[in-house]
């Protein structure tokens, strides 16, 4: 299982990737229900954004990294701006990659496939 935590935009296109490779997700609305859930169901990886409503992407990742029960969960943080200061935090708060949106499709499978461990291969 994967968790979501996106703005409908950046959802739709990961949901129809993740779709495509027949992978299970999840959607979570705030950052205070991702931290919950994680706990409770430990997914195989989260994907989320800077700005989620209740509590911050960067502060959910800072918080799932510092607990003992989430700490080896892969986190794939999405920017909508390409700024250095926005990287430099996503890295701080301890996510495991960073996308800037809009990504290319072939680049987030790559990602995808080395966080999940599996051989996922691009086609159009």
């Amino acid at each position: 299982m994967i968790f979501l935590a996106l703005s409908s935009a950046i959802l739709e296109k990961v949901s129809a990737l993740l779709e495509k490779f027949k992978l299970k997700y999840q959607v979570v609305e705030t950052g205070e229900d991702l931290l919950e859930k994680a706990k409770k169901q430990k997914p195989q990886l989260i994907i989320l954004e800077k700005d989620l409503p209740l509590l911050d992407g960067f502060s959910a990742t800072l918080l799932l990294k510092a607990n003992e029960k989430t700490k080896d969960i892969p986190v794939i943080t999405i920017c909508k701006c390409d700024f250095p200061e926005e990287e430099k935090k996503a890295r701080d708060c301890g996510a495991d990659c960073l996308l800037h949106y809009p990504f290319k499709e072939e680049e987030f499978i790559q990602v995808l496939s080395k966080l999940l461990k599996k051989d996922l291969k691009y086609k159009d």
